[in-house]
């Protein structure tokens, strides 16, 4: 290659005074002519591709606005799930401490049973906050599940506080 551009170099005068075959320059402008034409079919398919890219890109964006406010209000309810929760385990941990406290001051016979079964039910409460709550969708169905689990860990924990009071106030078991 660098044979062929020195020989050029050095014989430039030969080549630029050599005249060109006889319609050269009409069949050079020709294909000039044609090459441009078979451009085009490029640019239109770029510009077709431009357009779906951005066509594409405005539905994502589109796409990401609805996901995000559909996630918004989907999720007002996380804050009321969370402030169930903790309302919930401030009621549980009320009771669970009276039931403690009485058991501690007059452990007779029935109340060891009554202290066992207070355990499980505060025990299936915690399975529920780690195994249930995960699973629930951010929704009223979560308050719903939320307020029957804890509605009724909450009335079984009454139901024993009571009957530990009638033990350790009449000392037997009814």
């Amino acid at each position: 290659m660098d044979k062929l551009k020195d020989f050029i170099d050095k014989n430039r005068d030969s080549f630029d005074n050599e005249p060109l075959p006889e319609g050269h320059l009409e069949r050079f402008e020709k294909k000039l002519a044609n090459r441009k034409r078979s451009r085009q079919p490029g640019r239109v398919a770029i510009a077709v591709a431009m357009a779906a890219a951005a066509a594409l890109l405005l539905f994502l964006k589109i796409q990401h606005e609805t996901s995000v406010k559909h996630y918004v209000f989907t999720c007002e309810a996380e804050k009321e799930i969370e402030e169930l929760r903790l309302y919930y385990q401030m009621q549980i941990y009320d009771v669970e401490t009276q039931i403690k406290e009485l058991y501690a001051n007059g452990a007779t016979r029935g109340s060891l049973e009554l202290m066992e079964e207070t355990e499980r039910v505060i025990q299936t409460t915690y399975d529920f906050e780690a195994d249930v709550m995960p699973t629930l969708p951010c929704s009223d169905v979560a308050v719903f599940a939320i307020t029957q689990h804890y509605g009724n860990s909450i009335g079984s924990l009454n139901f024993m506080l009571s009957r530990m009071k009638q033990i350790v106030t009449n000392g037997s078991h009814n």
